[in-house]
């Protein structure tokens, strides 16, 4: 299909328009070219078409299309995910952008969630109930891909993952077909689901259990980036049995020109350490301090404030069409050698913008059994977040070996794999985001619920 394609010349696409309720964009079509960019301005891909479905009944209609056809297809749920998985090259993309539908039962404690929903969708229709489910570090992540990945964020550690709120997901199969998946029924595609990624099916609507969560303290505290190592030693021995209401990240960033930060520090590498109390507000202020008061601050922002706030705290430092790269790893133990080979590289990024999120598992997270969804790394102490980021695409190619020489670095430290939503590369899906055994068993439910591969994430071969 070359640009400048109409319907009117491709009865095949025409017969497809005709069933939508929502538009089919062609290359060469009004918003074509904005939808099929996604947030990572490093992801240049041109699909055949997209499905902008309003429904799920567009959904079934596109998905029995490319069955048909046998077309392969995408589903772009945020278009958030950095390996830009959303969007391929000779592929139908399906648009859930405008099933963004969030409703709440503020009695049951339940929130059902359109498969095109961000967590900022989800936060606004859940906070006014003094309710809230674990969403993503950034509020413009889609509840999709971030969901089916596994979904860590600031309330892990009290409520669990994202997957561990799942009570049940409407998806239309690779054959057309829709059916609900929970642990009564088609249980084996539920494990599946919660944590597998994508390739099962595309989940038109997500049904979450919701926690009383009104307004947490949380903040951030700027220190020099000399403080670095003893930050990190104090965070390696306070985390592993810190209280569930507490989640920290120690982030490697530059300076921004924040008000409370003397201006002689903007611009100027250094650590932040943020963190967010779910618990009793009045325990908060001083959850956080066995860290806090291990070096001198450059100057810190925090108190009570409204969860959804703090949600949206970290959304300036994700600007969308920049060009990103990510990669992670995982780690049992966190030893003086792994924190000397962080601390050197991370201080000497390849651009300003680049960051490095050290965070804690355990809690909640740990709490679930290893093999009780297809979520392979919950029983990590740690892992590391490399974020390469510029908004120079001539910068690009250096960012990103800066982040694989910080994930080579390491390996002599880390457990094998990668959580799959921060896996940079579509082949990393193929062998480093679960273990053996997960793995087998999610290429088994593929081969049942989509045996030709149509929305499978990484082309084979």
């Amino acid at each position: 299909m070359s640009a400048g394609s109409s319907r009117t010349r491709n009865p095949l696409w025409q017969e497809l328009a005709a069933t939508l309720r929502g538009p089919l964009l062609l290359p060469g079509d009004p918003d074509y070219e904005t939808r099929r960019h996604v947030w990572n301005g490093a992801i240049d891909r041109h699909p055949l078409a997209i499905a902008r479905c309003i429904d799920a009944e567009d959904v079934a209609a596109a998905v029995k299309f490319a069955a048909r056809e046998h077309m392969p297809m995408t589903v772009r749920g945020g278009g958030h995910n950095v390996a830009g998985l959303a969007v391929r090259d000779d592929a139908l993309m399906l648009d859930l952008g405008a099933m963004n539908r969030v409703d709440v039962d503020a009695r049951s404690r339940i929130v059902r969630v359109e498969g095109g929903a961000l967590w900022r969708d989800v936060d606004a229709a859940t906070q006014p109930q003094g309710l809230a489910t674990t969403g993503g570090f950034v509020s413009t992540t889609g509840v999709g891909g971030y969901t089916l990945g596994g979904g860590v964020g600031w309330l892990m550690r009290n409520a669990g993952l994202a997957i561990d709120n799942l009570l049940e997901a409407d998806i239309v199969l690779a054959d057309g077909r829709t059916v609900t998946a929970s642990d009564k029924q088609h249980a084996d595609l539920f494990w599946g689901l919660r944590g597998g990624g994508a390739g099962l099916g595309v989940v038109t609507r997500f049904t979450f259990r919701l926690h009383p969560v009104n307004e947490i303290h949380a903040g951030v505290v700027f220190y020099p980036i000399s403080a670095a190592p003893a930050l990190l030693r104090a965070f390696r021995a306070f985390t592993p049995d810190a209280a569930d209401a507490l989640t920290v990240m120690l982030v490697f960033t530059t300076a921004p020109p924040l008000p409370f930060l003397p201006a002689e520090a903007h611009g100027h590498r250094a650590v932040a350490l943020a963190y967010c109390w779910s618990g009793d507000p009045v325990l908060g202020a001083h959850a956080a301090a066995p860290i806090t008061k291990t070096a001198e601050p450059l100057g810190r922002h925090e108190g009570l404030m409204p969860y959804a706030a703090w949600q949206q705290a970290f959304d300036p430092a994700a600007a969308p069409g920049d060009h990103y790269y990510w990669t992670t790893s995982q780690f049992d133990t966190f030893d003086d050698a792994l924190i000397d080979a962080l601390v050197q590289r991370a201080a000497q990024p390849a651009d300003p913008l680049c960051e490095v999120h050290v965070h804690h598992l355990g809690g909640a997270v740990a709490r679930i059994a290893h093999n009780a969804t297809a979520f392979s790394q919950r029983d990590a102490t740690f892992f590391i977040n490399a974020i390469g980021h510029t908004d120079a695409e001539e910068r690009f190619a250096a960012v990103r070996d800066w982040v694989r020489g910080l994930r080579a670095a390491f390996v002599p430290h880390a457990r094998a794999g990668m959580q799959t939503n921060f896996a940079g590369e579509p082949s990393d899906l193929k062998s480093r985001t679960h273990d053996p055994d997960t793995r087998s068993r999610l290429s088994a439910l593929r081969a049942r619920y989509d045996p030709d591969g149509l929305l499978a994430p990484v082309r084979s071969g």
